[in-house]
């Protein structure tokens, strides 16, 4: 009747370690990469902004997941303008950010918005697009 206990007893351990690994793991790929740019407040993100030229209003906010990967054109073209930005988005793939967008007050057109992605408090994805024409360009 003890050997059945111990070997409970080692499978729960196992268990456990396996459990604590994974979760150490998972927090360790969560945290910002070191060359990332970190945007931690409603001022920050709109200091940023503006320092790209672009007056911004009160932005609406939803959460959403980034992709796990960029398969289709339009995700390839959309992954280019961030690269061309300096942005690596595929650091956050499949995380879980928050989706900030800005009316454009200065950018000449009433359907223009800046639009940035975070992962925390990781700019993971930022761009500038027309509403009407979804026309989307870099924001630096």
């Amino acid at each position: 009747m003890k050997q059945p206990n111990r070997r409970m007893l080692r499978l729960f351990a196992v268990m456990l370690l396996l459990l604590a690994a994974g979760f150490l793991l998972r927090q360790r790929l969560q945290r910002a990469p070191q060359d990332a740019v970190i945007l931690s407040d409603a001022q920050a993100r709109e200091a940023w902004l503006n320092l790209r030229g672009w007056v911004v209003a009160e932005p609406a906010v939803s959460e959403t997941y980034l992709p796990c990967e960029w398969v289709t054109p339009a995700g390839q073209r959309w992954l280019q303008l961030q690269h061309g930005q300096g942005l690596s988005p595929e650091q956050y793939a499949g995380s879980a950010a928050k989706r900030y967008v800005y009316p454009v007050e200065n950018g000449g057109k009433t359907h223009l918005y800046a639009e940035l992605l975070l992962c925390g408090d990781a700019l993971a994805g930022a761009q500038v697009y027309d509403a009407q024409t979804q026309v989307m360009r870099s924001v630096r």
